[in-house]
């Protein structure tokens, strides 16, 4: 009756998203049951900054206590791209009230990594667009350098519409990886 106990599940697909950066199709998102997705043979999972520290120290334990070498975890999180109308009346509109410098959104990252216990994530996304272009720019060469120096294997955008994507990408030197767009089998609240 230990859910540990369980027999792991067939491996995940993955899909190549950057020079040998493997990224599985599935991963395992805000809860904290990370230590039962690894043991049923997950190997994706995903938190944010705006999720709390609560959430990521989780996550991070999770991956430290699980036996397996950090290379067989991918690792996504998410930094705040502000300000934003997209976080209007939303959980994170708190944090996201103003326009950030290109520092606090370093700052972000390395309180991120601190929080998870790890020096690098295999993909860093910027959680949602900014309300300006400049802005969504902006954060994007702090997640371009990042990325340079080793914080992140790979680099995405989370959360856009095509024109907040055509709109960054003459500007990038690096191409986002992915578009994360969220999935979920029952976490569709307010949806009617």
């Amino acid at each position: 009756d230990n859910p540990m106990m369980l027999a792991p599940a067939k491996p995940v697909p993955s899909v190549e998203i950057a020079p040998s950066v493997l990224m599985p199709m599935l991963s395992f998102g805000i809860t904290m049951q990370h230590s039962l997705f690894l043991a049923l043979g997950g190997r994706g999972l995903d938190t944010a900054f705006d999720y709390g520290d609560k959430y990521q120290a989780e996550l991070g334990r999770a991956v430290a206590t699980s036996g397996l070498p950090r290379s067989a975890v991918f690792v996504t999180t998410k930094v705040p791209c502000c300000a934003s109308s997209f976080v209007k009346d939303d959980v994170y509109s708190n944090h996201c009230h103003a326009r950030r410098s290109p520092e606090e959104t370093a700052a972000d990252v390395a309180h991120n990594l601190s929080v998870l216990g790890m020096p690098f994530v295999d993909l860093l996304l910027m959680h949602w667009p900014c309300d300006s272009t400049a802005d969504t720019v902006a954060t994007w060469r702090v997640l371009e350098r990042l990325a340079l120096d080793g914080r992140a294997r790979a680099i995405g955008v989370s959360n856009f519409n095509a024109s907040a994507i055509e709109s960054l990408l003459p500007h990038v030197k690096v191409r986002p990886a992915v578009n994360q767009c969220g999935f979920s089998v029952a976490g569709h609240s307010g949806i009617r």
